[in-house]
Order: C-alpha cells, then structure tokens, then sequence
C-alpha cells in the first residue's frame, strides 16, 4: 500500500487498538493518575518557590522512583500458606479433626484400605490434593511457581515431591504407610 504521494504506508497491527491499549491500563489507573498528580504539584511548588524546574527530567525521575517503589510493593509482600480451618462452625467442640473435610477424608482413607471401596477416585483425589499443597509450599517458601519456571522449581523440590507434583500418582497413595511420609515432608519441607 501506498499513499498518493508514494510514500508506503503499513496498517497497524491487527492485535492492538487504543481500547485495548486502556484496558490494559485501567489497573494502574489510580497508580498514573497519582504519579502525574505528584509530578504537576511537585513542579508547581518548585516555580513558586521561584525555581525553574526541569520538567520533563522531573517527571523521569519521579516515574523511575515510582516503578522501584511498585515493584518494591508488589513483590515484598509475605507469600501466606493456606490454613484450613480445623473446625466446621461454632456447634462442634474446637479441636483438631473437627472439619468434615478431615472426617470425610478419614473415613475413605479408611474405606479403601480396608475394604477396597474407591480407591481410583481416592488416589486421584489426594494426588491432586497434594499437588496443591507441594504448590502452596512451593510458592510460600520460594516464590516460585512450577509452570512458569520448572527447572528452578525443581532444583529446590525434594525429588519425592518434585515426582508426585509432575508424575502420576502411585497406584497405593491411599495407603497410611505411603501417604505418611509424603505428609510429613510436605509438613517439614
């Protein structure tokens, strides 16, 4: 394509609009609104003071300082583990066992191992139980997530867990004498 003056002209690309652009941005609307804020009071206080301000530096200096302190803010906070509550409400006693998560769980784990009822969906199940506790853990103590960075996640997994995250399950994961030791892993990891 080209303009009457022969000039070639490119379209724009087809993935990008100014709408696009926006939404985009409208998170940081609050975080640009009051970076310009700052930067226009900041310029006005320095002319009335009698100063002549180097505008365009000012707001460099501000946006550079601006970004540290977002980063700072936005990755210094404290990665929480998940606590599930141990008690289902204000009517049962508050002690340990008490959610029907823990009952129910106990009552299959029992189910399986005794009597054989379940035990594909059990495994299954706490397969992928586990693997959200081993991701938990994982992002908690290392700020790390498995998808997005694998080899650094895995050098700082313990292999048994690194296995269970990424593999199949073993066939007897309902198993106590199985499933204890990667609890307790997980629990000192």
């Amino acid at each position: 394509m080209s303009q009457p003056d022969g000039i070639p002209t490119t379209p724009a690309p087809s993935g990008w609009s100014w709408r696009a652009g926006a939404a985009a941005l409208r998170p940081w609307k609050r975080r640009i609104i009051g970076l310009l804020v700052a930067w226009v009071v900041i310029a006005g206080v320095t002319v009335a003071f009698g100063t002549a301000p180097n505008v365009p530096v000012l707001l460099a200096v501000l946006v550079a300082l601006a970004a540290l302190l977002w980063h700072v803010v936005d990755h210094a906070d404290a990665h929480h583990l998940t606590v599930w509550p141990l008690v289902d409400g204000e009517i049962m006693g508050h002690g340990r066992g008490n959610d029907f998560r823990v009952t129910n769980l106990a009552g299959r784990l029992a189910a399986a191992n005794l009597s054989k009822e379940g035990r594909e969906g059990l495994v299954h199940d706490l397969h992928v139980q586990l693997q959200v506790l081993i991701r938990e853990r994982l992002y908690a103590k290392h700020g790390l997530v498995a998808e997005e960075e694998p080899r650094w996640a895995e050098a700082v997994t313990p292999p048994e867990l690194w296995q269970l995250l990424v593999g199949l399950p073993p066939p007897d994961l309902y198993r106590p004498d199985r499933l204890d030791p990667l609890l307790t892993r997980i629990e000192k990891w």
